[in-house]
């Protein structure tokens, strides 16, 4: 008898993993790629370090070895714990908010009194979607209103596509876009040291019109569900999946879940308030989620402090992989800088833009970050890992131009 092939199955590392390779990936580079440095300046107008154009030039080498690397780690941490402190409040004040119930009660509410006017409970949803993940972030957390949109869709005479795209691709017209998203346009100026959340009005911009999309491509395969459905996606799929509607009848709007949407929106108002006009930074903004979670905790558990605690902890339990990725990404720029090599690459990457129109080097750079996000998914670890090269490549660029 032959023997059987083994095949091969190739999976691809973790963010974790990927990111863990990428550390000692850079550490070897510290061995190849030349030391150099730029000279730098305090800029007193806005507190910020800049870089001196043309001042490059290249040192002696200092290359990081496997103790360096393990200690990278330690140091990656620490020195994002800023950051990470900011992640793990708002997560958990999120679960607080996800445990009191009030998003789903008010979802279930939303789609009892749209019945019979599925195309507008299509574009609420998918815009109070969107509004969550450009304020607070929600992405991942989402997916359990699948459950309940998913009996909404069923019960409207669509497909399970339907549902997903109503969350999922509502929930990241607002993500991407990230007018006040805290974990990637918030980390990512953060690091960069710009005013947190500056250039909302352009992603509020950004924001409508990849919603205005999503929301059009939705609807108009809806529609033709709904007239034929034959031509679903899924109408040759075998296998059929049990849906359980009643999941909207044990659903109710209570005064505690409306006192609890109250103060979500009101908390939402006095965020972009404060970012706007005093300027919050991530102290403030999360002085003002952790009180809005411990307001929710009280409605939503009867004044139970205990209780609040445990949710808190445990949905701050949830973003710990967050939060670690944020410490790996950082310990990557640990080890280029004790290395001395991220201003070679500032300056390898500055010259050949530099040479090139601001429009075009712009683009570049843009394209460039997209294809990054094959590589890394998540987009607190980009934040953590482009943007120490971006920002520092951007202000050379201006200087260069100037």
């Amino acid at each position: 008898m032959e023997k059987q092939k083994k095949k091969w199955n190739f999976k691809a590392p973790t963010t974790t993993g990927l990111l863990m390779i990428i550390i000692v990936l850079v550490a070897l580079l510290t061995y190849i790629v030349p030391a150099g440095q730029f000279e730098r300046l305090m800029d007193d107008k806005t507190g910020r370090e800049l870089i001196v154009a043309d001042s490059f030039s290249y040192t002696e080498a200092t290359p990081v070895g496997p103790g360096g690397v393990l200690a990278s780690l330690f140091n990656g941490i620490v020195g994002a714990s800023e950051i990470i402190a900011f992640v793990l409040i708002v997560g958990g004040v999120f679960g607080v908010i996800v445990k009191s119930g009030a998003i789903n009660a008010a979802l279930a509410r939303l789609i009892h009194r749209l019945k019979g006017r599925e195309s507008i409970f299509i574009i609420i949803a998918m815009t109070a979607f969107a509004i969550g993940g450009a304020t607070f972030g929600m992405a991942e957390e989402t997916l359990p209103f699948v459950a309940i949109v998913l009996a909404a869709t069923i019960a409207m005479g669509y497909d399970r596509i339907i549902a997903v795209s109503i969350v999922v691709v509502g929930i990241y017209a607002g993500y991407s876009a990230g007018p006040l998203n805290p974990f990637n346009v918030g980390i990512a100026q953060a690091i960069a040291e710009l005013p947190l959340f500056s250039g909302i009005g352009l992603r509020t911009i950004l924001m409508i019109g990849g919603l205005i999309i999503a929301i059009h491509h939705t609807l108009k395969y809806a529609k033709k569900v709904k007239l034929d459905p034959k031509k679903s996606l899924l109408a040759n799929e075998t296998e059929k999946v049990e849906t359980d509607l009643s999941i909207l009848d044990n659903l109710t709007m209570t005064k505690r879940h409306k006192w609890i949407m109250a103060v979500l929106g009101s908390s939402l108002v006095v965020l972009v308030f404060g970012v706007l006009k005093y300027g919050w930074y991530l102290a403030e903004i999360s002085a003002l989620m952790l009180l809005m979670g411990i307001v929710v905790g009280i409605i939503a558990f009867n004044g139970s402090f205990n209780q609040f605690t445990d949710e808190f902890m445990k949905g701050a339990a949830d973003m710990t992989a967050a939060a670690l990725i944020i410490g790996l990404s950082r310990a990557i720029l640990v080890v280029m800088e004790e290395g001395q090599i991220i201003d070679t690459f500032v300056y390898a990457v500055s010259v050949p833009l530099g040479s090139l129109n601001s429009v075009f080097a712009a683009w570049g750079m843009y394209f460039s970050q997209g294809l990054i996000n094959f590589i890394i998914p998540s987009s607190t670890g980009q934040a953590a890992v482009v943007m120490p090269i971006m920002s520092s490549s951007v202000t050379l660029l201006v200087l260069i131009v100037k």
